[in-house]
């Protein structure tokens, strides 16, 4: 189709795209036609490289834990490409460990990235969007988030980093709240236990995991970063118009209770 899912042209930011899953959802966003601006911390020239081998359309070095390089790179995507229509704020913090062995900086590290980050890339886009006209379905823009089942049901041992997702699921409902009558919708997407970024990771330093994660998943197997992609295509698209505020589990079942 030449504008499949009303994505064609569309503008669309990707915070952490030089990871699997920002890096998958880019792919997929940019094959069906969307100009894709990639935002992660790569060196310039390395994160270049990565995002035109993904088909985005450019590669800026933000940090999503700084609130001015936040603004100042939403900022200057819609001034170079004239709108903002959706952003997808993908970056994270991924901490491993329980209470007693947190300290007050890891606490603050796993909340300036993944909640105060989050909540600035709103702010930034929210401020663009707000200045455009609304398209012709009748949105101005989206603001996505990628959240995780551990939000709503605590997994043990990295506590600042579920406690984080716990409240970004909040500050998307809040959002969705706010600017809903003002044609922008707010969504999030909930991963599961997933073969790739810091699974993957955490499975290579010690195999024994996969087995615990397994045991995890009803669906019994891991899910994938593309799986994920797929839905954040959902999300971006004129199908998802009528969804603001909602959690989008796709986590192979996760989040229910595993029956034998």
């Amino acid at each position: 189709m030449d504008n499949y899912r009303g994505l064609k042209d569309k503008v669309i930011v990707v915070t952490g795209g030089c990871g699997d899953i920002g890096g998958a959802t880019t792919r997929k966003l940019a094959g069906l036609g969307a100009r894709v601006v990639v935002f992660d911390i790569w060196d310039p020239e390395a994160g270049r490289d990565h995002a035109r081998r993904l088909g985005a359309a450019e590669y800026l070095k933000v940090d999503q834990g700084n609130a001015s390089e936040v603004h100042q790179g939403i900022a200057a995507v819609s001034r170079d490409f004239g709108r903002l229509d959706v952003v997808i704020g993908n970056a994270a913090h991924l901490s491993i460990g329980r209470l007693l062995e947190r300290t007050a900086q890891d606490w603050e590290q796993s909340l300036r990235v993944n909640v105060v980050g989050c909540a600035m890339l709103a702010q930034a886009a929210v401020t663009q969007m707000l200045k455009q006209p609304l398209d012709e379905t009748g949105i101005r823009g989206k603001i996505l988030f990628t959240s995780s089942w551990v939000g709503s049901y605590p997994y043990p041992g990295s506590i600042d980093y579920c406690a984080s997702k716990a409240a970004l699921d909040h500050l998307t409902r809040l959002v969705a709240q706010e600017y809903a009558s003002q044609g922008i919708r707010v969504n999030a997407v909930a991963p599961g236990i997933l073969d790739g970024g810091a699974s993957r990771r955490a499975v290579e330093k010690k195999p024994e995991l996969r087995k615990m994660m397994l045991a995890s998943i009803p669906c019994g197997e891991l899910g994938t970063s593309e799986q994920v992609a797929e839905s954040f295509v959902f999300l971006c698209s004129s199908e998802s118009n009528y969804m603001t505020g909602h959690i989008l589990f796709v986590d192979g079942g996760c989040s229910l209770t595993k029956r034998e």
